[in-house]
């Protein structure tokens, strides 16, 4: 009967619509249970893929200099996720960041907003992205892809997308206040990086999460070259410049998920989330490229040089201590070998 059919129809989209209810509000009540921005970040992105049965995703944020910059990721290959700069504007996620307005691409390939990066890596060619609002305004970009049964993603999809990514905000923002007021305790004086107590508790964290999702991440020791020597020279306050500008390098460097850390004395050390032993160890490369390059004594006594040793989680430790003496023990290699070079753990 047309009226039994009606029914149905009717009686389907209600019961859709209570099983996208209780998915949000069992996202919404999973991400205000952790006062961590990064946390809340991992999680809002973990249950987007498995509510939409995909496998990429990933989560942009927008930096200080108005670029996009992948906070995390899933599916994704190390060196998409480090090297991808997007400018407000340009491609998918530019555009719906300078826009606000979420995005459903029936096909990448035909649209000339889409940076293939990585294209190999995409066996379907629908795509939804939507921007993440903070404090009134755009301050990332959430981007789903792939669907596990290689189907295109449905208006549906979106707005369960868009719903999830509009409720993560209140979270966001109490997370973002509970981090200001800790980071004021938690923070170097001299170079504004965090402090030797912040990094052990950082690393403490990211151990149990990465246990948690069976999720790799590395670790990098960083050591100033000579610096008791110049110290002994030229005098403290020249010392205090010399550390000043190697934090300001790696400060630069780093993604804005990543930790740095005044470790003590001419130490410093910095936690990659998401990272392979390997992308870190092209990342130690780059921080030691840049400080040779920009970090001059003012007497004259040529570049500020840097040793660094890598280290990842778990094949070359599974606790905290394990991880800080591998990666150590592999900054020591770099200062035996020479100083001004980059060793790491032989996984």
């Amino acid at each position: 009967m047309p009226g039994d059919c009606g029914q149905a129809d009717e009686l389907e989209r209600l019961q859709q619509r209570n099983r996208e209810l209780e998915v949000v509000f069992d996202t919404i009540r999973d991400l205000v249970s952790t006062l961590s921005v990064q946390e809340v970040m991992q999680r809002l992105l973990d249950r987007m893929l498995v509510h939409l049965d995909s496998e990429i995703g990933s989560v942009l944020v927008v930096e200080p200099d108005e670029t996009l910059r992948i906070l995390l990721a899933r599916g994704l290959p190390d060196q998409v996720v480090r090297n991808t700069h997007v400018k407000l504007g340009e491609s998918i996620s530019g555009w719906v960041a300078q826009q606000g307005e979420s995005l459903l691409v029936e096909d990448v390939e035909s649209d000339p907003r889409f940076q293939r990066l990585n294209r190999e890596r995409y066996y379907t060619n629908s795509f939804i992205s939507t921007p993440l609002f903070f404090q009134g305004s755009v301050r990332g970009v959430i981007n789903v892809n792939n669907k596990r049964n290689r189907q295109s993603f449905t208006a549906e999809d979106l707005k369960l997308l868009e719903a999830i990514a509009g409720h993560a905000a209140v979270a966001l923002a109490n997370a973002h206040r509970y981090e200001e007021v800790l980071g004021r305790a938690q923070h170097d004086a001299l170079t504004g990086l965090a402090n030797h107590g912040h990094f052990w508790s950082s690393l403490s964290a990211e151990l149990n999460r990465s246990d948690r999702y069976s999720h790799a991440f590395s670790l990098i020791m960083i050591d100033v070259d000579h610096f008791k020597q110049y110290n002994d020279r030229h005098g403290h306050i020249s010392g205090d410049d010399v550390l000043r500008s190697v934090a300001n390098v790696i400060n630069e460097q780093r993604r804005s998920c990543d930790h740095a850390a005044r470790y003590g004395g001419d130490e410093f050390c910095v936690l990659l989330p998401e990272t392979s032993l390997e992308g870190a160890r092209i990342f130690a490369v780059k921080i030691r490229e840049a400080v040779e390059e920009s970090c001059h004594t003012p007497k004259g006594d040529g570049p500020i040089t840097v040793s660094l040793g890598v280290a990842s989680y778990p094949d070359d430790g599974r606790t905290a201590i394990e991880l800080v003496k591998a990666a150590d023990e592999q900054l020591y290699h770099a200062k035996d070998q020479g100083r001004n070079r980059v060793c790491t753990a032989p996984s």
